[in-house]
């Protein structure tokens, strides 16, 4: 039990686990993140899911509430919200059969 505790810790700290949420927006459990700028704002991070552009958009009204603008731009969905005082801009778009998710996070 003790090894597989140290060994969890081991992998958070080295990078292979997931992240749970991104400037405390929730990130889904089939993410699979390809890029990740957050050392300054605005903070970027991207990631593929296989969900559909629906259920991506419902997934993060139901973590974040309504967006406070919605748009379709070029066959990509951005929706904005607010999340502890910060922007949050989240571009969902499909890439063949994945769908590639940028959240963008900026003071």
């Amino acid at each position: 039990m003790r090894l597989a505790v140290l060994f969890s810790v081991a992998l958070t700290f080295s990078g292979i686990a997931a992240a749970d949420d991104f400037y405390q927006v929730p990130i889904p459990a089939d993410a699979r993140e390809f890029a990740r700028l957050d050392s300054k704002m605005p903070a970027v991070l991207s990631y593929f899911s296989q969900q559909t552009d629906s259920a991506l958009r419902d997934y993060y009204v139901q973590q974040l509430g309504q967006p406070d603008n919605e748009q379709t731009l070029y066959g990509r969905l951005h929706l904005y919200f607010r999340v502890n005082n910060n922007q949050v801009r989240i571009l969902i778009s499909s890439q063949n059969d994945w769908r590639q998710v940028d959240i963008m996070v900026q003071n």
